[in-house]
C-alpha cells in the first residue's frame, strides 16, 4: 500500500513550487492609478516601460513611486522615486535611485532573470523537471542570490532522483540563507533519504521553528517515531537497499530478505525498464512497532510512503506472505521513481497486485463488475477497491502487454496529464477504456 503522503507528494510539490514568486514592478501614479510592468527604464524625464501593446512612455511626474521587487530578496518589494535619487518616498522606504539611460542593461538582465524564473515555476509546475533545473540554473548564473532558485533547483533534482546534485545546492543556499525554513527542510529530507534520521528531526526542527506548519510537524513527529523505534536495530546495506531491521531478528533472516530484495529489484527494473537512481531504504519491524510509526490501521499489510515498511509478524522465513508483501512494496517504490511521484492510485496498487502474482477471485471479478457497471469513469468515487484496481490493470495488460503499461508510466514521467498518457499508449482515454473494461467484464460473464 503507498501512504496518503506518498499520495500527495506532488501537490505538495506543487504547494511549494507556488512559494516561489513571480516578479513583477508596479508604477504608482498620481490620482491612485497603478500599472504592473515587467521591465521599465528612464529616458530623460520619460520612463518608459513594456506593454502589451508595445513601449509606452509616461511622464516622469505621473509617476509618483516605483515598487520594485526584488529577486534577489525572494520578491519583497521595495519603492524607488522616480522623481530624484535622493528623494525620500512618501511609503517612509528607503530612497533607490532610479536607473538612467546608461544603467538600462542592469535593468534588462533583471528582467530577463524574472522571465527566466517564471518560465522555470511554469516548467516545474508541469513536471518538465529537467527544463526547470536547466533555467533555474541559468537564474542562478545572472544572480548568485536568487535563493529562490536554489530551492527550485533542488526540488527538481530532486524529483529526477538526482539528490547528490541537490544536496550542495542545499547546502550553498544556507550558507547564504542560514534563516531560510525552506532550505532546512530540504536538508532535512535529503538527509533522511540517506537513511540520517536524527539529523533530518534537527533539520526539520529548525525549519518549523522558523516557519511552523502542519507537514513540517509531521515530518519531525514521524521521524521521532521511527528513531524510537530503530534504536536498537540492526543495519546492512547492499548495491540497490538500505535495510534496517529489528534486534529480535535473526540476522540469516535479514540476509535471506535481503538476497530476495536484489533479486526482485533486478526483476522489475527488467519489467519497468528503469532501475531507481537512490538506494532504496527498507524497515522490517515487528507488527506493534510498524503500527507505532506508521499509524497504519490492522488492515495495512505494508506501506511505501518513500521508504519500503514491513511488519514480518515474528516469521523465522521468507515465506509467501512474505515474498508477496516485499515486491508489493518493492513494486510502489519502482514505479513511484519510474513516473516521479506522477502515477495514479489505482494504476499503483493494480501493478503492485500483478507484480506479486495476484489473481482476481470469481467472487472479486462480480464485486468488481458490479462496481462499474453503471458509470465505469466515475468507479472511484464509488469508493476505491484492490480488485477494481488490479482488474484495470489486467485489462490495460491484455490490451497492449506489459510494453503498453510501461509506454504509459514513461509518460506519465514526462509530465502528461492521465487522459494524454493513456491516449498515446492505448489509443484511448481513460473514460473510454474504462468503458470498453466494464463491456468486456460484462462479455466475459456470459
Amino acid at each position: 500500500m503507498r501512504s496518503p503522503i506518498t499520495r500527495f507528494a506532488s501537490l505538495v510539490f506543487l504547494a511549494w513550487l507556488a512559494s516561489i514568486p513571480a516578479f513583477a514592478d508596479r508604477l504608482h501614479l498620481e490620482g491612485g492609478g497603478i500599472v504592473e510592468v515587467d521591465r521599465w527604464w528612464v529616458d530623460g524625464e520619460t520612463i518608459l516601460y513594456e506593454g502589451p501593446a508595445g513601449t509606452v512612455g509616461l511622464p516622469r511626474s505621473m509617476v509618483v513611486t516605483i515598487e520594485a521587487t526584488d529577486v534577489a530578496d525572494g520578491g519583497v518589494a521595495r519603492a524607488e522615486s522616480p522623481q530624484s535619487p535622493v528623494e525620500q518616498p512618501s511609503s517612509g522606504a528607503m530612497p533607490i535611485a532610479v536607473p538612467s539611460p546608461w544603467e538600462t542593461h542592469d535593468d534588462r538582465t533583471r528582467a530577463e532573470v524574472r522571465r527566466m524564473m517564471d518560465d522555470a515555476v511554469a516548467a516545474a509546475t508541469d513536471r518538465e523537471f529537467e527544463t526547470a533545473s536547466d533555467l533555474f540554473l541559468r537564474v542562478l548564473g545572472e544572480d548568485t542570490s536568487v535563493n529562490q532558485a536554489r530551492i527550485g533547483y533542488a526540488l527538481c533534482e530532486i524529483a529526477l532522483g538526482r539528490n547528490e546534485r541537490a544536496l550542495p545546492m542545499v547546502l550553498e543556499g544556507l550558507s547564504r540563507a542560514p534563516d531560510s525554513a525552506d532550505l532546512h527542510e530540504l536538508l532535512g529530507d535529503l538527509r533522511n533519504a540517506e537513511e540520517r534520521v536524527d539529523d533530518a528531526v534537527k533539520e526539520w526542527k529548525e525549519a518549523f521553528r522558523l516557519s511552523p506548519s502542519d507537514r513540517r510537524r509531521e515530518k519531525i513527529l514521524k521521524g521521532e517515531r521511527e528513531l524510537h523505534a530503530g534504536r536498537d536495530y540492526g543495519f546492512t546495506a547492499t548495491a540497490h537497499f538500505n535495510i534496517r531491521y529489528d534486534g529480535d531478528i535473526a540476522p540469516k533472516l535479514a540476509e535471506e530478505i535481503t538476497d530476495y530484495l536484489e533479486e526482485r529489484y533486478r526483476d522489475l527494473s527488467d519489467s519497468f525498464r528503469h532501475a531507481p537512481p537512490q538506494p532504496i531504504t527498507v524497515l522490517l519491524y515487528p507488527d506493534r512497532q510498524f503500527r507505532d510509526v506508521t499509524l497504519a490501521p490492522e488492515s495495512v499489510a505494508g506501506l511505501y510512503d518513500g521508504k519500503i515498511r514491513v511488519p514480518l509478524g515474528g516469521i523465522s522465513r521468507v515465506d509467501e506472505r512474505a515474498r508477496q508483501l516485499l515486491v508489493h512494496e518493492l513494486t510502489h517504490a519502482v514505479v513511484h521513481s519510474k513516473t516521479r511521484g506522477n502515477c495514479p492510485r489505482w494504476l499503483h496498487e493494480g501493478l503492485a497486485q500483478l507484480m506479486e502474482g495476484r489473481t482476481l477471485t470469481r467472487a472479486a471479478t462480480g464485486e468488481v463488475r458490479r462496481l462499474v457497471v453503471s458509470d465505469p469513469p466515475t468507479w472511484e468515487t464509488r469508493g476505491f477497491t484492490y480488485p477494481a484496481a488490479l482488474s484495470l490493470t489486467q485489462y490495460l495488460e491484455s490490451r497492449r502487454g506489459v510494453g503498453g503499461i510501461v509506454v504509459l508510466l514513461e509518460n506519465l514521467a514526462d509530465g502528461l496529464d492521465l487522459d494524454a498518457a493513456l491516449r498515446d499508449a492505448f489509443s484511448d482515454d481513460y473514460a473510454t477504456l474504462c468503458r470498453r473494461w466494464a463491456e468486456e467484464l460484462s462479455e466475459a460473464r456470459r
